[in-house]
């Protein structure tokens, strides 16, 4: 299951509850970090027995914080907040009055911050109608005209990552000619193009496993015998892979 794709699909109600049901697996998944709870299997969660749709729910406390907490790190890009925003929000979600959070935040005022309350359940608003607006366009448009969701830990999402399901796919039958296993026929120049290829490519990683340099070398070469450790740059630097310090260590961070 692509937790990046689900995501940015998830209803309202799933991403404020941080996690969503998969049908075809019968399980619900961790949208922070894709870990899978299957349907009629207990988990012992800090000492605990509990269904797959409690424990979901408890792992996401536990490991995570609280789903509030995870969306106000994600960049600005993904959110659209400045930082003063997430840090009133944060203080708001807490209970804190008007008068704490000046003392906290260290200016303004009380009516200041009121203000500043107000101009944020305007935009929520706003936001809402927005999506209604996209929903209604998105469901005139053929499912391959619709554009490839990007990795929540993209860099910085640009034009590198505007790609429709259609282009994508003729891109990986122009570039995969012998199959989506590999070998690729060249690594294009084109960022668009190359963006494309690399989440395909990262495909071949399991989420949750880490792995050492050399297993990344052996999958890399499958596409790329020759050159594998430019693609494995590529994923870094793109956002797919993330790995120690050392370089000892990878693993998917979708």
């Amino acid at each position: 299951m692509d937790i990046s794709e689900s995501f940015y699909t998830a209803s309202l109600s799933e991403l404020k509850q941080g996690y969503v049901y998969h049908g075809e697996s019968d399980s619900y998944y961790c949208l922070v970090c894709g870990e899978q709870f299957e349907e009629g299997i207990i988990y012992s969660i800090d000492n605990r027995l509990m269904e797959a749709h409690k424990a979901v729910a408890k792992h996401i406390g536990s490991a995570h914080g609280s789903v509030l907490h995870y969306l106000l790190e994600l960049d600005k890009k993904a959110t659209g907040l400045t930082d003063l925003q997430k840090q009133l929000i944060s203080a708001f979600a807490s209970g804190s009055s008007d008068a704490d959070i000046v003392k906290q935040t260290g200016s303004g005022s009380a009516s200041t911050i009121r203000n500043h309350r107000f101009a944020l359940k305007e935009k929520a608003k706003q936001a809402k109608l927005f999506l209604a607006i996209m929903e209604l366009m998105d469901g005139g448009l053929a499912q391959g005209a619709k554009f490839v969701p990007v990795h929540r830990t993209a860099p910085l999402v640009d034009e590198r990552f505007a790609i429709t399901h259609d282009e994508y796919k003729a891109l990986l039958n122009k570039y995969l000619p012998q199959g989506l296993a590999g070998p690729l026929t060249g690594l294009p120049r084109k960022e668009k193009r190359k963006a494309a290829l690399l989440r395909h490519i990262a495909t071949s990683f399991k989420k949750g496993r880490k792995y050492k340099e050399a297993e990344v070398n052996e999958l890399l070469k499958r596409f790329m015998e020759e050159d594998y450790v430019t693609l494995r740059r590529y994923l870094v630097d793109y956002g797919f892979l993330d790995r120690e310090s050392d370089g000892s260590v990878y693993w998917l961070s979708l």
